[in-house]
């Protein structure tokens, strides 16, 4: 998959099939139109194209009118989100920088300037109720009437729900903050996604019989689970190994560590990720809490206990990644 600018122009031969937003968490909803873009694309014999922004409009939002935010708040960095994108199988990603200047963009200039002029637009997949540009003026009408004047058609496609709710972003943050990990990936789609640096550890997992891998813990605006034990696979160069993953600062031994997620692989190929190196986490769900052990011989026992449960989720209940 290509990264493109705005600045970025296709082949003046090459027209696109494409959909536009934050795409924040890349779930089932989202996957619902980067699959139509792509099935678009395919029979028209066009590019498929995704068009996200960066920052997420509503952080650039914030940001501009001088308010700071909460902390976590967003379910992908743009590298995840980028990642999930490539899985979908679209050909080409714009990475718009969403700043002031463009924030004052009208839905119009957007269009022309960058839709109709870059990407050669031929069809626009959307969701309904989708809008664009300040206020969001740039609706499913104004949309609509900009077909006749630019030449290229909308598909408009019905909102996914699960038990009667809209798959949205803000519901799956919710859920993964509150650690309702399994209700959350059946909206995601699939396992959350964490793309994280390994770091050097104090090998502690070592000496209590279970080698952990150390990873640094994401940006502060990453919506992150409480401190626990869950079920996860790690990813590195095409390679999966499904373990157990800790989120923590290990209170039994003083909780004075950094926060940070350790993960032990059961097939014990991990080391080949040197320090320094982002590995993609997927996490699947939640195991247990944390909490403080009266010593090491009772969180060894219990470490045995999570291993146990998390190899029959993964064997027995034949859950895959992705």
């Amino acid at each position: 998959m290509q990264i493109l600018s705005p600045s970025d122009e296709l082949p003046r031969n090459e027209a696109s099939v494409l959909t536009v937003g934050n795409f924040d968490g890349v779930h089932r909803g989202h996957r619902q139109l980067l699959d139509t873009v792509v099935k678009r694309a395919t029979e028209g014999g066009f590019r498929s194209v995704a068009v996200t922004f960066e920052p997420h409009t509503r952080l650039a939002a914030m940001q501009q009118a001088g308010r700071q935010g909460g902390g976590h708040e967003l379910l992908t960095t743009f590298e995840e989100k980028a990642r999930l994108i490539e899985l979908a199988g679209i050909d080409c990603l714009v990475k718009i920088p969403f700043d002031e200047a463009f924030s004052l963009k009208s839905p119009e200039e957007f269009i022309a300037e960058v839709l109709i002029a870059k990407l050669h637009l031929a069809q626009w997949v959307l969701g309904r109720g989708h809008a664009i540009g300040r206020d969001r003026s740039g609706n499913e009408n104004f949309l609509q009437m900009m077909e006749g004047k630019y030449h290229f058609k909308t598909d408009i496609a019905d909102l996914l729900s699960v038990e009667g709710t809209a798959v949205s972003s803000t519901g799956i943050r919710e859920l993964i903050t509150k650690g309702r990990l399994a209700e959350a990936v059946e909206r995601l789609g699939h396992p959350y996604l964490i793309s994280a640096v390994r770091i050097r550890g104090i090998r502690l997992g070592t000496a209590l019989g279970y080698p952990t891998l150390n990873f640094k813990s994401p940006p502060s605006r990453k919506a992150i689970s409480p401190a626990g034990v869950y079920a996860a696979e790690l990813e590195y160069r095409g390679r999966l190994e499904y373990g157990a993953l800790y989120f923590g600062d290990c209170p039994t031994f003083g909780g004075n560590r950094e926060v940070h997620f350790e993960f032990h692989s059961f097939s014990r190929g991990g080391d080949e990720i040197p320090e320094g190196c982002t590995a993609d986490i997927w996490i699947h769900s939640f195991i247990r809490p944390d909490r403080v052990f009266a010593g090491p011989a009772e969180l060894v026992a219990q470490i045995k206990d999570d291993v146990e449960r998390i190899t029959t989720y993964f064997t027995k209940e034949n859950r895959q990644c992705r």
